[in-house]
């Protein structure tokens, strides 16, 4: 298997190479950049960018893979890896990547998959109580011809998710164009215009927590998914989510512990998912414990009357 991929990445960086050049770019192979100790696979030049594309090796190391980023972003120089593996490599989403497929017979392209996504709007389904309008959300990755990703990639119309947000809700995994990005930018400035200055702690949000790959759910049903996992790995413990009985939980769903022994720390609630903005009483306990929402929409919704120490989390 490692022989097979090793086959791989070799042809594949005479692809990225060939469709670099092709794609106006000077190109050179295998030379260490000025103030690396490495030598890029593919280094395409224009006017007013350098890139490394880098092609990763089978199993490679996630720190070498992060520190090498980091070595070439601080020379001046953009990067990205590039891999055969059939399965992502857990390196995958934390620099700027792609994980590339083969052709299955000579004379086919090669495929990047999972890679570009795209900014799509839905019309509202929350009701009149939420008090905004169209969704705006990211819609899964999806696979690209890799010679047209990569000459979008060269000349700057994509960009890599690992660039954080300065407001919460950017969501996307992979790449997005520069419009769409800027769409939702200029999407959430807007919301965020008729409430408070943002904190710290709100810039921080939670960040998206994705469905398992191959799996789609209801916008609700993909937010109560989110919310089991992400009580599990705040709590440590299987929680479930029921009904919400008392005044203070505004009509939301509350996340408990499935088992909660009598001598346990964990509190009784460990959160509450979409209380409704109209009736929600921040003097309450809703001020003390975490809120969890689906949506940048809903996050501002409630943001417009919440304290500024709320907890708000958008899954």
């Amino acid at each position: 298997m490692t022989t097979a991929l090793t086959h791989l990445s070799r042809a594949l960086t005479g692809v990225l190479a060939d469709a670099a050049r092709e794609s106006g770019h000077r190109i050179d192979t295998n030379t260490a950049p000025a103030g690396l100790e490495w030598p890029a696979d593919v280094l395409a030049a224009s006017p007013n960018r350098h890139t490394i594309l880098q092609v990763a090796q089978p199993a490679a190391n996630s720190e070498a893979i992060r520190a090498q980023t980091a070595q070439a972003l601080q020379h001046g120089l953009d990067i990205v890896w590039f891999t055969p593996e059939a399965h992502a490599p857990p390196w995958l989403p934390r620099v700027p990547a792609v994980r590339v497929t083969a052709p299955a017979r000579p004379g086919e392209e090669w495929t990047a998959q999972a890679a570009v996504q795209r900014l799509t709007a839905d019309a509202c389904t929350c009701g009149p109580a939420w008090g905004h309008g169209a969704h705006r959300a990211w819609a899964p990755p999806e696979p690209v011809p890799l010679a047209a990703m990569l000459a979008d990639l060269l000349a700057g119309r994509l960009v890599h998710a690992t660039v954080q947000p300065e407001l919460p809700g950017r969501r996307f995994t992979a790449w997005a164009r520069n419009q769409d990005v800027r769409a939702e930018a200029d999407h959430l400035r807007t919301l965020a215009a008729d409430t408070r200055d943002l904190t710290d702690a709100a810039k921080s949000s939670t960040p998206y927590i994705p469905l398992p790959e191959g799996r789609s759910a209801a916008p609700l049903g993909r937010l109560l998914e989110a919310a089991r996992r992400w009580a599990r790995h705040k709590t440590g413990v299987v929680c479930h989510i029921e009904t919400a009985s008392a005044d203070w939980m505004a009509g939301g769903l509350v996340v408990t512990p499935s088992s909660r022994p009598p001598d346990s720390a964990l509190p009784p609630v460990t959160a509450l998912v979409r209380p409704l903005p109209h009736i929600a009483d921040w003097t309450s306990e809703l001020s003390t414990i975490p809120v969890l929402v689906g949506s940048p929409e809903e996050y501002f919704s409630l943001r417009r009357t919440a304290p500024a120490a709320a907890q708000i989390l958008i899954l």
